[in-house]
């Protein structure tokens, strides 16, 4: 299911005093690229935002049964923009200094501990690897778990603070980029995608799957 973006550009409004001639926008790959890498980015971290939001809001915490999903779903949307090939991958100077060393964390236990749990990843200060199954036996019946590192409430608020940021700055860039080739542009309702295509030079096309 697509993610509506949490923002909507102005673009002109069609004019019903004579019959409108639509233009097909243009754009050259390396803007298109861009954009999509921002955008993206953008809608990525919002969304993380609000999951901040919710594990707050409904006091997710130890013992709770969605605790490891909300938590490896947050590790994993927080690594994606960065995390991806070079041409759609953010920058990590992006990150505000004052978050350089949650966003260190965030991305060393998304690698380590929630995308690819390594059995020689993440230590203790024992020297011991933070990733284990467990065994449990309770009356003769064994039960098994993963054993996690999950952030306590409060980073879970400073990792809310940084996400809305960094969807604010990659929707700086992104808009930079739309008005560039939207601005007093004409485009009819209907559902589009950001054309990645070499050989066409259009900003949009229908959407597809």
């Amino acid at each position: 299911m697509t993610k509506p973006a949490k923002r909507r550009w102005k673009i002109a409004k069609k004019l019903d005093t004579f019959k409108l001639k639509i233009p097909t926008v243009k754009a050259p790959y390396n803007d298109r690229v861009e954009f999509w890498k921002f955008q993206h980015a953008s809608v990525t971290f919002a969304e993380t935002t609000k999951l901040c939001d919710e594990i707050i809001k409904q006091k997710i915490d130890s013992g709770h049964p969605l605790l490891t999903s909300m938590m490896t779903t947050l590790h994993i949307f927080y690594g994606r923009p960065f995390k991806q090939r070079q041409e759609v991958k953010i920058s990590e100077m992006l990150v505000p200094k004052d978050y350089k060393d949650l966003h260190d964390k965030l991305i060393k236990m998304r690698d380590q501990i929630y995308a690819h749990m390594d059995v020689d990843g993440l230590k203790t200060i024992n020297l011991n690897s933070v990733n284990k199954v467990g065994v449990f036996i309770r009356g003769g019946q064994a039960k098994f778990a993963l054993t996690m590192l999950f952030p306590r409430e409060n980073e879970v608020g400073r990792i809310r603070d940084l996400t809305n940021l960094l969807s604010e700055k990659t929707w700086y860039h992104a808009e930079k980029i739309w008005h560039k080739h939207f601005k007093m542009q004409f485009v009819p309702d209907g559902d589009y995608e950001v054309n990645l295509a070499k050989d066409n030079d259009d900003f949009l096309k229908p959407i597809s799957f």
